[in-house]
C-alpha cells in the first residue's frame, strides 16, 4: 500500500503505536481522536514502520503532527475516492457543499483529482468540520507538465463559485498551488525535505 499526502487513515485503536517529536498529544488532539479516529498523511519522511500524520481540532490553530505505526491502519481513504461523496441533507446548504456540484462539472476533463481539507474530511468521516466560510480544497494529480493556458481557464471557471476553491497540484516532485504557478515566475514547491522556491518551467 502506497500512502500519499492528503490520504486519510482510520486508526484501529488509540493506544500505543504513536510517536511524537517532543511531547505527548495535546488534550484537544486526544479529544478529537476520541470523537473521530482519523488522521491525515503529512508531507514528511517516513520513519521505518511509522507514518507521518496530522490530527485536526475544532479550531484552525489546532493542528498537530506526529507518527503512527503502520499496524494502526484500519482503513485508508484517498482524496480521489471522495469525488462522488455527498454530505448529509442537513449540511448541503453550506456554501462549500453547494459549490461541489459545479466543481465536479468543471473537473470532468481532469483524469485524477480529489477533495481534501475540511470538505474532504467531513465527506470521509461524517464529522461536521465544514463552516460557512470554508474553502473547497481540490487536489490535482499530474504526471506531465502543466499547460498554463488551460490551468488559467480552470481557475477562471472555478473563480465564479460562491465558495473559494483552492487547488493544489500533486506531482512526483512535490506539491504546489495552481494559482501561484499561474501568476508568478517562481513558486513554492512543497517536498518531504521542506519547501523549495522553484522557477518556471521546473524540474526536480
Amino acid at each position: 500500500m502506497e500512502l500519499k499526502s492528503h490520504d486519510l487513515i482510520k486508526l484501529s485503536s488509540l493506544t500505543n503505536g504513536f510517536l511524537t517529536e517532543e511531547y505527548e498529544l495535546p488534550q484537544w488532539a486526544q479529544n478529537s481522536l476520541q470523537v473521530s479516529p482519523y488522521v491525515v498523511v503529512r508531507r514528511a519522511p517516513f520513519k521505518g514502520g511509522y507514518i507521518p500524520v496530522g490530527v485536526r481540532g475544532k479550531k484552525r490553530s489546532e493542528r498537530f503532527g506526529f507518527y503512527i505505526s503502520k499496524s494502526k491502519i484500519s482503513e485508508v481513504i484517498s482524496p480521489i475516492q471522495l469525488q462522488e461523496s455527498f454530505p448529509s441533507k442537513e449540511r448541503r446548504h453550506l456554501k462549500a457543499f453547494q459549490a461541489l456540484k459545479r466543481v465536479r462539472e468543471i473537473l470532468q476533463t481532469e483524469e485524477r483529482w480529489g477533495l481534501g481539507g475540511s470538505v474532504g474530511f467531513e465527506l470521509a468521516t461524517g464529522v461536521e468540520t465544514v463552516k460557512e466560510t470554508s474553502d473547497v480544497d481540490v487536489i490535482l494529480y499530474k504526471e506531465d507538465a502543466i499547460d498554463t493556458k488551460k490551468a488559467r481557464k480552470l481557475l477562471a471557471d472555478l473563480g465564479d463559485l460562491q465558495s473559494r476553491v483552492d487547488i493544489s497540484v500533486e506531482t512526483k516532485f512535490g506539491s504546489f498551488s495552481l494559482m501561484e504557478y499561474c501568476s508568478k515566475e517562481s513558486f513554492l514547491l512543497k517536498t518531504i525535505e521542506g519547501p523549495k522556491l522553484i522557477q518556471k518551467p521546473f524540474s526536480p
